[in-house]
């Protein structure tokens, strides 16, 4: 097997016969970390400068690159749980889903292994360090509830809000799927997500859904959403099922499994596997919700993550039959 190497502007590729593996090393570490704040684009734009141009060299045509491609984000500083985690997308969803793999990392071992032989498929990997980032709005540490998660996973819910969606939309992906490293398909998927997706005009799927969080990680969102629908005069389609009284005065922050005291229950999307339309998380509407929560902080300082406020948007915005739950066999977490 030969391999060909290109280093250059801080950044590797590596390219094999068989198909393509692409490594996009650390950024120019002179940009400015990619914040919060809509204005402060140029380690976005970066990112997405160094994928288009890695995903066009490693496709026989850039002919309607990434209409029909799923564009898969991993976020992994584990060298084994990344290798397990490609080696089951290509073996249980390759075949009838064509991928690209974005994988995320904080860690330089990840751009020199060997060992990334991936046929048919693209594997990009880029560095975090642009885009890891406490957001200023999350205050100080004092002021941060569930101190049993600590920063980084709070990072990666920001990320996932913040950066995932938007990196995605500029490349020109119409479905994002949101996967841990330690998620696993036991078997293989004999279908197309992406076509399933579309014919049944469905905007969000799932492969699991939890009854209720816990309090402290949900403090302030039930009042955060009803401030949103008030202001914006929404009638949600599905969220007053999930409160005790089941209108808008059952909206607010309770205890654990809330609909049995009353109050908004916090059922949620599980964050390990969702795909999400990217036509859809784009509306005009949507991004007012996420831009909301992002500007207020409370989606780090409480941990409310992206799951979380992705189960807000599923209940606000989603009819029952825009939703869709998957059932095929999948594991979460996976010990490699």
């Amino acid at each position: 097997m030969q391999v060909h190497h290109e280093i250059s502007q801080g950044r590797s590729a590596v390219h094999w016969l068989t198909g393509v593996i692409i490594v996009a090393g650390m950024l120019n570490k002179q940009e400015n970390s990619c914040r919060s704040d809509p204005s402060a684009h140029k380690t976005m734009k970066a990112s997405i400068e160094i994928a288009r141009s890695q995903l066009s060299s490693g496709k026989s045509t850039t002919d309607n690159l990434t209409q029909d491609t799923l564009a898969v984000m991993l976020l992994s500083n584990n060298a084994n749980q990344t290798c397990h985690a490609l080696q089951n997308l290509i073996g249980q969803l390759l075949t009838w889903n064509p991928l690209d793999i974005f994988v995320f990392s904080l860690n330089n071992s990840l751009y020199t292994r060997n060992a990334w032989e991936m046929p048919q498929l693209n594997v990009i990997f880029m560095s975090l360090y642009e885009h890891w980032e406490t957001p200023d709005q999350a205050g100080s540490r004092d002021l941060w509830t569930a101190s049993r998660f600590g920063e980084d996973y709070r990072r990666m819910g920001h990320w996932r809000l913040a950066f995932q969606m938007e990196f995605a939309l500029e490349l020109g992906y119409k479905f994002v799927l949101q996967i841990d490293d330690d998620s696993a398909f036991l078997q293989p998927i004999e279908y197309n997500l992406i076509q399933y997706m579309a014919s049944h005009d469905l905007k969000m799927a799932a492969r699991n859904i939890i009854a209720h969080d816990e309090p402290d990680v949900t403090q302030g969102l039930a009042e955060l959403a009803k401030f949103f629908l008030v202001s914006e005069g929404l009638q949600p389609k599905s969220l007053f099922i999930e409160c005790r009284p089941a209108n808008i005065s059952g909206l607010y922050t309770s205890g654990v499994g809330g609909t049995q005291d009353g109050g908004y229950s916090t059922k949620y999307i599980y964050g390990n596997f969702v795909i999400i339309s990217l036509d859809f998380w784009f509306q005009e509407e949507v991004q007012r919700l996420v831009k909301l929560v992002l500007s207020t902080g409370g989606h780090f300082r409480h941990r409310w993550n992206e799951q979380q406020v992705q189960s807000l948007v599923w209940q606000i915005f989603l009819a029952r039959d825009e939703f869709h739950l998957f059932d095929f066999p999948y594991e979460h977490p996976v010990k490699v």
